[in-house]
């Protein structure tokens, strides 16, 4: 019965009768809107004009229906032998124009191929065809796609020998090369290039071809070990420059990243000589320097960096730059034995120190599985960068500039103090303890080193050496120097007051003050103004320095946790420097987190979670450089340190 009414309802016609005239329907629509656009087109034109586009029109529309084009076939199965990959065999197997199951055939989007092709071009789409086949992983009834590292390998393992000479240049602009995403002229254009460039030859070609040839090579793929990489990566990067410059900005952190994670040390022992490029500032190689013990010819660099201004000092000359420029140096060389013993580093003082780069990630804009590396281990690219391991994960440290300038100025400030001496240089200078106090409050262990009654000594000893090794000796008749210790003493004279002569006294003002006031100047204020001028401003500036000291003086923070419960002592310096920087807030805040009840407390004292763990984050990376709180809960590494510092603080 239905069978009937299916055939009332179509008045009889079968299925193929109605799927003709839908298309030819489809078709006379077509050639309708194509006769009106042509007639839009040409409507002032004349008649023999529309007539033959007309008739173009037509026979374009006649090809295209009779055009032999199908889309490309490619088996859907691979070899039963994967060694055999050669042509010849490949001919053998299949022989040219097998003819494939249309069902069977794998295509590529928007892309297909002439129906008669060469042996060459039906090995290569086979291949491919095999290829993109990898990217599918079965697991029960379903099919997904792998994991993008995973196919990369597995795809590119595959294609590692595949040799081709495509006829025509594909382009290709994706921001991620992946073999998966380009079409079969893409990915034959690619293996073209990569074939004239494993044979020396770098022609010019688009950048994911250069990148996605790179990828392999931090894959290992294509290549003999981890050494035949790095010459390959190093070649790729050296003949490519004049076309691809964006290889300047990623080959230098990729390089470096393959150096930590393979073993090709023995052959490039120092990677930045390879890489040629040392640090990448001033601050950088001075911190080198410095760290490496080099303290020759920093005077600029100290200068620059300082509180206290040596450029602006009447002492500071052309003639003494190089007697300053050597005794800096030999007061360095003094300082770092003295720091040096204390478990100190001086190079952190003077340029800064190095910090973990949270921006980092191994091979970063590339695709790379890093199963295929040797395995990672701790490097030093230079004093300004290294790869470490931080909570048993790969981290780079990277140098981040920050001078202690109190300590600086305090180290020139007694350098040209003792100069002073030596030279017989009139005016004197004392240097301030103070200068660099503040740089270090709540430090304790360079506190304590800088609070040693022995540290005064060290400058003008290593100065005084210096001197001796030069033959600058003190001018017979220069003013004896009183020892001081941190600031100058002045003896206030007692005052008697004879009120007898208040008299006189006032007399005489009144004379002083009718001289001042007349149209052209007295020899007595010429004198005045000859005496304001001989006032250095040296010693005018160390004036106003003491009544700054008098007026306001500047007392040492109390340090919270300095001592009391004995566990707390226990901990590392960089830990009781972490919780002597912390507000009582902040550490209320840590109870909480150890309590479970963070964000109840916050919110009870009207406080922002993120906020306050931010804060104590930032604290943390100041001090031992990593962060406590992730997630807004703590660390499970540092819970014992931070209950620690919560006893000794709340009891």
């Amino acid at each position: 019965m239905g069978e009937f009414k299916k055939f009332i309802q179509t008045n009889g016609r079968s299925f193929d009768e109605i799927k003709r005239t839908i298309n030819d329907l489809v078709n006379r629509a077509v050639d309708n809107v194509v006769d009106t656009v042509i007639n839009d087109v040409t409507e002032f034109a004349p008649k023999e004009v529309r007539k033959e586009l007309k008739q173009k029109a037509a026979a374009a529309r006649q090809s295209s229906a009779k055009s032999a084009y199908k889309s490309e076939r490619i088996p859907p199965k691979r070899f039963e032998n994967n060694d055999d990959r050669g042509l010849n065999e490949y001919v053998q197997k299949r022989g040219h124009n097998a003819d494939f199951p249309e069902q069977n055939r794998i295509h590529y989007p928007h892309e297909s191929h002439a129906e008669n092709i060469s042996p060459q071009e039906e090995f290569m789409l086979s291949k491919i065809g095999e290829m993109r086949e990898l990217e599918i992983c079965v697991r029960g009834h379903g099919a997904v796609k792998r994991a993008v590292e995973l196919t990369m390998l597995e795809q590119g393992e595959f294609m590692a020998d595949i040799e081709d000479d495509f006829s025509r240049r594909a382009f290709c602009a994706l921001p991620q090369p992946v073999y998966a995403a380009m079409s079969n002229s893409q990915l034959r254009t690619f293996f073209t290039w990569r074939t004239d460039v494993r044979r020396g030859k770098y022609s010019e070609t688009d950048k994911p071809y250069v990148l996605l040839y790179c990828c392999e090579l931090l894959n290992k793929i294509g290549v003999n070990g981890s050494v035949e990489a790095f010459d390959k990566l190093l070649e790729t990067w050296e003949c490519c420059k004049d076309f691809a410059p964006y290889l300047n900005s990623l080959m230098p952190r990729w390089l470096k990243d393959f150096y930590a994670f393979n073993e090709v040390s023995e052959k490039y022992p120092d990677i930045n000589a390879v890489l040629k490029n040392g640090s990448s500032n001033e601050y950088e190689r001075e911190f080198f320097d410095i760290e490496s013990g080099n303290y020759s010819g920093k005077l600029r660099f100290l200068a620059e960096n300082s509180a206290y201004d040596l450029k602006k000092s009447i002492f500071f000359t052309e003639e003494t730059i190089p007697l300053l420029d050597a005794a800096c140096e030999e007061a360095l060389h003094a300082l770092e034995e003295y720091f040096s013993a204390r478990g100190i580093e001086l190079s952190e003082l003077i340029c800064g120190k190095l910090k973990k780069d949270y921006s980092w990630t191994p091979f970063k804009d590339a695709i790379v599985n890093l199963d295929t590396a040797d395995g990672f281990k701790p490097v030093k690219i230079s004093a300004s960068e290294r790869y470490c391991v931080k909570r048993g994960e790969p981290a780079l440290e990277m140098f981040d500039f920050a001078p202690s300038r109190g300590f600086i100025g305090f180290l020139l400030k007694s350098v040209e103090a003792e100069l002073r001496l030596k030279t017989g240089f009139s005016r004197k200078i004392v240097p301030k303890l103070s200068m660099l106090q503040n740089d270090f409050t709540n430090r304790t262990k360079i506190t304590e080193a800088i609070s040693a009654p022995e540290f005064l000594k060290i400058i003008p000893k290593a100065v005084d050496e210096y001197c001796r090794k030069a033959g600058i000796a003190s001018p017979k008749k220069s003013a004896k120097r009183k020892d001081t210790d941190e600031y100058v003493d002045y003896t206030v004279p007692k005052v008697e007051i004879d009120v007898s002569k208040l008299s006189e006294i006032r007399d005489k003002s009144d004379e002083l003050a009718k001289k001042l006031i007349i149209e052209e100047p007295s020899d007595e204020l010429n004198a005045a103004e000859e005496i304001a001028a001989q006032i250095g401003d040296d010693e005018f500036s160390a004036q106003i320095e003491d009544f700054k000291q008098e007026l306001s003086p500047v007392e040492a923070e109390e340090l919270p946790l300095s001592s009391g419960d004995p566990a707390f002592e226990d901990l590392d310096a960089d830990w009781r420097t972490f919780a002597n920087n912390l507000t009582p807030m902040q550490i209320k805040t840590l109870n909480a987190l150890l309590n479970g009840n963070a964000r109840t407390f916050c919110k009870e004292n009207g406080l922002l979670p993120e906020t306050v763990f931010e804060e104590i984050n930032t604290e943390a990376l100041s001090a031992f450089g990593d962060v406590v709180i992730e997630c807004g809960e703590l660390v499970s590494d540092y819970v014992d340190e931070i209950t620690k510092i919560v006893k000794a603080a709340l009891g």
